[in-house]
């Protein structure tokens, strides 16, 4: 990745230089006037000193990476970072449905598997222990009873917990539910909660530190807002201002496990953390040769369920005139503990699953009785997990009341009305490039993936290349034709753009498609932007005059430059003006992007469709910056050489050539960016009907509807038996 970012780097300033020099020698051929060729040489040196300065700036700020936040800054950021999660999992609560009036109680205890730390490493020491070497480590709690089992956690020695549990028990629920506890009700000296996914991590790659930093600051764009320091992220880090609830550990492969719970014992770092993980899994990454145990940490598992709170989890949340139809599956639960249903029933999973299914719905669940059709607990489980997303969406229609403006952001409904049948086709593909990609994560900017070689090309080279095509050659021809104007000058110059501009633009974009689909194995990752002026004029202007602090002077330099070395005017004032000029749209230029790409103390986490459209923001942002910039420079040098035979026609040209400019750069250079060869890859899909064009509003209502579960800037299925009975549907139907 970083090879690629360096010969971009340097490619992005030659080829635009050669782009210009080449539209130059064109208009110089076709031109009677002289000048043409000094305006060339011009616009050339121009064009290579506004592209090479945000080069310059961003090896600066490289430089400056290696500064640390200050005591007092991390101490804002840390009080920040606890008003975002906190309210960004209040939300998340909400729409999973964890915080009900009768949740299920699940309860918990440590662990008898042997897998765990010695005694006195864990917990306080007991006077029992401490005399009679009796006694062991206490860790009970229901999950109806958050307060108790937080309390509990806080008096563990070094404040570890390993969260055990077979798929379907509630790990993830407990983890998420212990966080919130722990941001309610803090303590002095209390660090903020954070979960994060473990998915993809591997710490021979990328240490803990290393790892931790880069995830807040992902996850948490307000961490890098000047207020905080240069790197409020790995201050909170290295100061151990946060605990690490680190959801997945069974997600990884099998021989990077060790290497985790190693690293997670070895760093200061990671002093105090929640893990989650199977437990089979755990089971076999500590008896692996030279692995280890979690280093003082608590290691509980979850009881069986009783049939008791499960007989009244699905009574509780039966409507009038519902009680009839389940008596029989009421029945089978209470009087066959042993019996499929009862098995099926035994997971907190399975009843929201049976929730979702049959209570919201109101459908008759009497058919779970035919012990021919379900004969085991599994065929009830994969029968539930098949009817869910229908539904979920048939059960969760959106619902616009016109005298309500903000009904629409009610948490629990979608915002359009969706297909049942085709929400679970596209759900079936996005588990299907998930697991094709050995993936628990759903990343946006990796579905480029799911696109074959040959659709790459074709779909991105055509779009790209007839857009290009048609834009330059459309307004190279227009240009020519206000230089060198006579009768059907305008009309011919049009026609000669369409006919030409799309067989160029054609060949280039099918080549820049080749080049696109060499880059798959490179990895992508959305940027950042934010475009809020209200409030934000002061942080703007700041930013303007940096700019122009750093570019006028280089401006001036170059026209100086030019003057003495190339002779393009004979007249001292013309190269005043030409720097002043030049070195202003470049300053602006400059402080407008850097002001782009600066977060604020109050945004939000950064979620999906949030860091997709902050990606095309800042996308079109450059691209309008650059080609007013050029455009500009354009029109002032065609003027003061007389190239364009006064100052009108300068500009007219200018404004053409900014729009040009805009357009090539957004669907050339920007074009490498992970909203474009999404938006590509989601084309393609849709054309091949295995996804919707608006594929993350779509995936924002499965969030809402409680399929999808959010974590940061990804999506996860809100259980991994989902994502797996999906995937196996979609390539059972081919």
């Amino acid at each position: 990745m970083r090879g690629w970012a360096g010969w971009r780097r340097i490619a992005v300033p030659i080829v635009g230089v050669a782009v210009i020099a080449g539209i130059s020698y064109v208009l110089a051929e076709l031109s009677e006037f002289k000048k043409a060729t000094d305006w060339a040489q011009l616009a050339s040196v121009a064009l290579g000193v506004l592209t090479l300065i945000p080069t310059v700036i961003a090896s600066w700020r490289r430089q400056q990476s290696g500064r640390a936040s200050t005591p007092e800054q991390v101490d804002r950021a840390e009080q920040a970072l606890r008003s975002l999660v906190r309210a960004q999992w209040r939300e998340e609560i909400l729409i999973r449905e964890l915080d009900e009036p009768a949740p299920l109680p699940v309860r918990w205890r440590i662990s008898g598997l042997g897998v765990m730390d010695q005694d006195d490493r864990v917990d306080r020491p007991r006077s029992l222990r401490s005399w009679f070497g009796l006694g062991r480590v206490r860790f009970d709690g229901r999950t109806d009873r958050m307060a108790e089992m937080a309390g509990r956690f806080r008096k563990l020695t070094r404040r570890r917990l390993v969260i055990l549990g077979e798929p379907g028990m509630g790990k993830t629920t407990l983890a998420v539910l212990l966080l919130r506890e722990l941001l309610e009700d803090p303590q002095a000296g209390d660090p903020v909660p954070v979960l994060l996914s473990m998915s993809g991590w591997d710490p021979a790659a990328e240490p803990v530190n290393r790892w931790l930093a880069r995830r807040l600051r992902e996850n948490y764009p307000a961490l890098r807002a000047t207020d905080f320091g240069p790197d409020a992220a790995r201050g909170l880090v290295a100061h151990q201002r946060i605990l690490p609830v680190l959801d997945g550990l069974d997600e990884l492969p099998d021989q990077v496990r060790p290497r985790v719970l190693a690293a997670l014992n070895a760093t200061p770092a990671a002093e105090g953390l929640i893990l989650t993980c199977r437990t089979s899994e755990y089971q076999t990454a500590v008896s692996l040769p030279g692995s280890d145990v979690l280093a003082g940490g608590a290691v509980i598992e979850p009881r069986p369920v009783r049939s008791s709170d499960v007989i009244a989890y699905i009574r509780d949340r039966l409507s009038s005139g519902q009680e009839r139809d389940w008596s029989g599956v009421l029945s089978a639960a209470t009087k066959d503990p042993e019996g499929p249903i009862a098995e099926a029933l035994s997971t907190p999973l399975a009843l929201w699953l049976l929730r979702k299914v049959y209570i919201e719905t109101r459908a008759d669940p009497s058919e779970l009785c035919d012990a021919e059709r379900f004969a085991t607990a599994a065929a009830i489980t994969e029968h539930l997990l098949d009817n869910l997303v229908q539904a979920a969406f048939a059960a969760t229609p959106p619902e616009h009341d016109p005298d309500d403006p903000h009904d629409h952001d009610h948490p629990f409904r979608p915002r359009r009305a969706w297909d049942p049948d085709d929400a679970r086709r596209w759900l079936s593909f996005v588990a299907h490039h998930m697991s094709g990609i050995e993936a628990r994560d759903f990343r946006w900017w990796h579905l480029h993936r799911a696109v074959s070689r040959r659709w790459s090309i074709l779909i991105g080279g055509v779009t790209v290349g007839l857009t290009v095509g048609l834009t330059v050659g459309l307004t190279s021809d227009a240009i020519v034709a206000f230089r060198s104007p006579h009768e059907g000058s305008l009309w011919d110059a049009l026609l000669f753009g369409l006919a030409g501009g799309p067989v160029g633009g054609l060949v280039g974009g099918l080549t820049g498609g080749f080049i696109l689909e060499r880059m798959k194995g490179y990895p992508l990752e959305p940027a950042y932007a934010n475009l809020r002026l209200r409030g934000h004029v002061g942080q703007l202007a700041g930013r303007l005059s940096l700019g122009l602090t750093i570019v006028l002077p280089v401006g001036m330099i170059a026209a100086f430059a030019l003057w003495r070395v190339v002779g393009i005017s004979s007249q001292a004032g013309d190269f005043v003006l030409y720097g002043l000029v030049v070195g202003t749209v470049g300053g602006l230029t400059l402080g407008l992007n850097k002001w782009v790409t600066t977060p604020l103390t109050s945004d939000r986490p950064q979620a999906p469709l949030i860091t997709l459209q902050r990606d095309l923001q800042l996308l079109y942002g450059r691209s309008l910056a650059f080609g007013v910039a050029l455009g500009l420079a354009f029109g002032i040098a065609g003027t003061l050489v007389s190239g364009f035979s006064g100052l009108l026609r300068g500009v007219a040209a200018g404004v053409a050539f900014g729009i040009a400019g805009g357009i090539v750069f957004t669907l050339t250079f920007g074009f490498t960016g992970a909203s474009s060869i999404y938006f590509v890859a989601v084309s393609t899909l849709r054309l091949r009907h295995r996804a919707p064009l608006r594929l993350m509003s779509f995936l924002e209502d499965a969030h809402r509807v409680g399929l999808l579960r959010q974590a940061g800037p990804v999506y996860q299925f809100r259980h991994e038996k989902l994502q797996d009975r999906l995937t196996q549907l979609y390539r059972q139907g081919g």
